[in-house]
């Protein structure tokens, strides 16, 4: 017996003394303030260890794999129930070809994300469903897209593929939770990617390789928390709450990724103090999409109250109003009515609409649940808008909803 360590120990090791580093980030000045929210914290991350063994640790960029990145018990940095994302690790200086079936979504897009030398990631080329030139076999629609440095000569779809540690992310919006694409009511596509190069198999799994993919993995989840934690903060900054709605404009997000936020006080640090606090990185790299805008605010409810979300329907592809936690994770849609999207919502005549978010159904028709956090964040997310959508959102006693939304 010795007690010498090994080497493959000795990355272990490492990694998990470097977890406890990405744990006092959900015990930090902008992180949990509750029983609750640290429970919930510590959670997320024990979920996020699963993404990034998965989506980073044994990503392999010669041979890709399209895996799924949020799932109905894995969510981070904004997903929508309502959407299948897929991710594939790409190399800057291969070519790939990607395969794509369409399945029933009302949405589709593909989009290479690169970072630059100093890690700040943006939307290196993207393709929607209405700018792909597909195929038709019956009803059924498929097409063929080229990734790659050069755009190949007769080559109908082309993505240009350049930036360090490009990849991949595919995004199928469903007119219901995707948990109804999953129980076979909607068709997901059928997707595959393949280098078009001469590549080796993957050689033994070796030391360094476990070393670097560990590395991978931390990374991932200090990034990932920071995006969680720091668009949290920002949006902080537009709070509602009971008769305390100096900040009730929606800090919004465009398509382009570009924040754009009120300025004003918030309860415990300046804007400045909170934009010190946040790598600038963390809005960037929180992957805005294309046709994509956000706009949300930040709310702290007691129990006798409920967030109205007041506005008018507008043209555009898809729009939904969703809550999330403070880490930026979509609530539990497995069990609790977390999102309504445009197909959902009950309008008046005049295509106006309110939603009310709450613990409990006050008994109206349009709601979506906050699972009775007294804090976290509102968020409307649009697609393909004509023109912004801007709801008023405030927070309202339940005994005061008017008789008018009550069924």
């Amino acid at each position: 017996m010795t007690d010498a360590i090994t080497p493959s120990q000795a990355a272990w090791n490492r990694f998990a003394d470097q977890l406890k580093e990405v744990g006092d980030k959900i015990v930090g000045p902008i992180g949990a303030r509750s029983p609750r929210e640290r429970a919930d914290g510590f959670r997320y991350l024990a979920s996020l260890v699963a993404a990034g063994q998965e989506l980073e640790m044994e990503a392999d960029r010669a041979h890709p794999v399209l895996a799924r990145a949020f799932t109905p018990l894995r969510s981070f940095v904004g997903d929508g129930p309502d959407t299948l994302y897929h991710d594939a690790k790409l190399d800057e200086s291969l070519s790939y070809e990607f395969t794509l079936r369409r399945g029933d979504d009302i949405f589709f897009s593909i989009v290479v994300y690169a970072s630059d030398d100093e890690g700040m990631r943006s939307m290196v080329s993207f393709l929607i469903d209405k700018d792909i030139a597909f195929e038709r076999d019956g009803d059924v629609e498929h097409a063929t897209i080229d990734i790659s440095a050069k755009r190949p000569d007769g080559a109908k779809n082309w993505l240009e593929l350049q930036g360090n540690e490009p990849f991949i992310m595919t995004r199928q919006y469903f007119p219901e939770c995707v948990i109804e694409v999953d129980q076979g009511k909607y068709r997901p596509a059928i997707m595959k990617i393949q280098c078009r190069d001469e590549v080796t198999p993957p050689s033994e799994y070796s030391v360094g390789e476990l070393s670097a993919g560990l590395d991978r993995l931390i990374a991932f989840m200090h990034d990932t928390v920071d995006a969680g934690l720091g668009v949290s903060a920002i949006v902080g900054m537009s709070m509602i709450e009971y008769e305390g709605d100096a900040h009730s404009t929606p800090t919004r997000i465009g398509a382009d990724g570009k924040l754009a936020v009120e300025e004003g006080e918030n309860e415990e640090y300046t804007p400045d103090e909170v934009f010190e606090m946040i790598d600038p990185k963390v809005v960037a790299n929180n992957l805005p999409g294309p046709g994509i805008g956000y706009s949300g605010v930040s709310f702290k409810l007691a129990e006798d109250e409920a967030i109205v979300i007041e506005g008018k329907d507008v043209p555009c592809r898809y729009w939904s109003c969703q809550v999330f936690d403070h880490y930026l994770q979509s609530g539990d849609y497995r069990h609790h009515p977390v999102a309504l999207n445009n197909r959902q919502t009950v309008y008046d005549d005049d295509g106006s609409f309110r939603i009310y978010a709450c613990g409990e159904n006050p008994g109206v028709e349009n709601w979506i649940s906050t699972e009775g956090r007294p804090r976290g964040q509102i968020v409307l997310r649009t697609l393909l808008a004509e023109t912004d959508l801007l709801p008023e959102m405030r927070v309202i006693k339940i005994a005061d909803i008017p008789e008018r939304d009550r069924v």
